[in-house]
């Protein structure tokens, strides 16, 4: 498969590169900054950003018939830090908007396969979290990425893609383990449960290449 990268320059988005190498595939990652990833087989760096409508198009057109198969986005709505309480630094739908890019890039160049990393407290699982947890997600800053996020997750519901919207728990660091998939919803998720970004990226490669999760939001955890 030949995939689309956006967010490429982040934490997990850049172990989501790593995962689609090892396994030997393509990928265009569409980054700010280019100079920040060396040379490899198979990986195509576009310099830009979601933000732009010609970027986007750039990196759709990088390599001459190679339209991608499959796009993942590992986007976040940026916070000075990552106390809750920090102050917002993207705008208030910044992954919203983006993502409304992508998926009218998709259409234009009959991409179906759309794979979004959500965030566990979104939408309809936000009743399945610890009244605390709630809390800290809705009265604190970070209630500003999950206003985003649960804007994404409505206008891409909604997109006619063949989507899946990946609802990780609470990110950490360390090696890719064997993740546990609770369902579109969550529930019976312990308090403070964590998943390694790299097991987050091995999921969203899975979900990119498998149908099996078509059309739902996997909670998932370690």
């Amino acid at each position: 498969m030949h995939f689309l990268v956006i967010g490429g320059s982040g934490r997990t988005g850049r172990l989501v590169i790593n995962q689609i190498l090892e396994r030997r595939q393509s990928v265009i990652a569409l980054v700010r900054d280019p100079t920040a990833f060396g040379e490899r087989l198979g990986l195509t760096v576009v310099q830009g950003t979601p933000t732009s409508t010609s970027d986007l198009e750039k990196a759709f057109t990088a390599i001459p018939n190679g339209i991608p198969s499959a796009v993942i986005v590992t986007l976040n709505a940026r916070r000075k830090s990552d106390n809750p309480f920090a102050k917002p630094i993207s705008p208030p739908r910044f992954m919203a908007d983006c993502n409304t890019r992508i998926r009218a890039a998709m259409h234009q160049h009959g991409v179906r396969k759309l794979v979004v990393m959500s965030a566990y407290g979104t939408a309809d699982s936000l009743p399945a979290i610890n009244w605390l947890m709630r809390l800290v997600l809705r009265k604190t800053n970070m209630v500003h990425q999950y206003n985003d996020h649960d804007a994404v997750d409505k206008e891409t519901k909604t997109s006619g893609l063949d989507f899946v919207l990946v609802r990780p728990s609470m990110l950490a660091g360390g090696e890719a383990k064997p993740v546990k998939d609770w369902g579109d919803q969550g529930r019976g998720v312990p308090m403070l449960a964590k998943i390694t970004r790299a097991s987050v990226a091995r999921f969203l490669v899975d979900a990119a290449q498998k149908s099996r999760w078509n059309g739902q939001t996997p909670v998932i955890t370690n």
